[in-house]
């Protein structure tokens, strides 16, 4: 699992700068340092998109280790058939879009009058035309990696929940700096993490938490977002003096009950 693990790591950063490259080219059509350095400025669009187009690195990643080192296929990662169960994904999304609505609707309700909403609403649809798909692409990147990959190789050693469920979500919660707290780990990543690995077991299958994973990213990034967190695909920008934790808060006790 260590060697698995790390050379996953090595690939994936090395696969990082030429996906971000690539999309750069494929958005603006042109690359290079300077515009792959924008990646870092989560509150523009290009921002975003250039750090979501990153996620693709993950996917050769683990195709290439899954058989080299584990002497399996890789899309076993999806479950014991090899197969993202659509169905499971379709209601993941549903349930995650409306705990969502509720979680959120309130606040937007509340404080209306001081949101702030994207200064074009032709350019966010385009942008959200773009991010769709690459929202996607990073939502079951991250299912595969966290899990898929590192769910299935601690409990192949160790049926404690510890093992399969806490620590890949403890690794979840440390993957995202940019929300990071106490102990430079973002809490709410760390459940959202004890969330979909709750589900994945459940299932036995993917598809339900990247569902549900895609859903809440699609609220969180193309609807509505904190302006001091990932805002610049957002719809709908939450100012820095509205306290948004209680919405966030609300969501992860409605999923981990549900």
């Amino acid at each position: 699992t260590l060697i698995g693990a790390a050379l996953v790591v090595v690939l994936v950063l090395i696969f990082v700068r030429i996906a971000r490259l690539g999309t750069a080219e494929a958005l603006v059509g042109r690359s290079g340092d300077e515009l792959v350095a924008r990646s870092a400025d989560l509150h523009s669009p290009l921002g975003v998109l250039l750090t979501l187009g990153s996620f693709l690195a993950v996917w050769p990643a683990l195709w290439l280790v899954l058989p080299l080192v584990h002497k399996r296929k890789a899309n076993t990662l999806f479950g014991p058939d090899g197969k993202m169960k659509w169905r499971h994904f379709r209601l993941g999304m549903s349930v995650s879009l409306l705990v969502g609505a509720v979680a959120w609707g309130p606040l937007v309700y509340n404080h209306a009058d001081e949101i702030l909403i994207f200064p074009n609403l032709r350019s966010w649809a385009i942008l959200a035309a773009i991010g769709l798909p690459m929202i996607f692409v990073q939502c079951v990147a991250e299912e595969l990696m966290f899990r898929g990959y590192m769910l299935q190789q601690f409990a192949a050693r160790s049926m404690s929940v510890l093992g399969w469920s806490v620590i890949p979500s403890i690794l979840f919660g440390l993957a995202h700096p940019s929300d990071a707290g106490l102990f430079s780990m973002s809490w709410y990543h760390f459940v959202f993490g004890l969330v979909m690995a709750a589900v994945t077991s459940r299932t036995a299958n993917l598809g339900a938490a990247a569902g549900i994973h895609f859903g809440n990213n699609l609220i969180n990034l193309l609807l509505i977002a904190p302006s001091q967190m990932v805002s610049g695909l957002a719809l709908f920008a939450i100012p820095s003096q509205i306290d948004f934790s209680g919405s966030r808060i609300a969501y992860l006790v409605m999923m981990f009950v549900g």
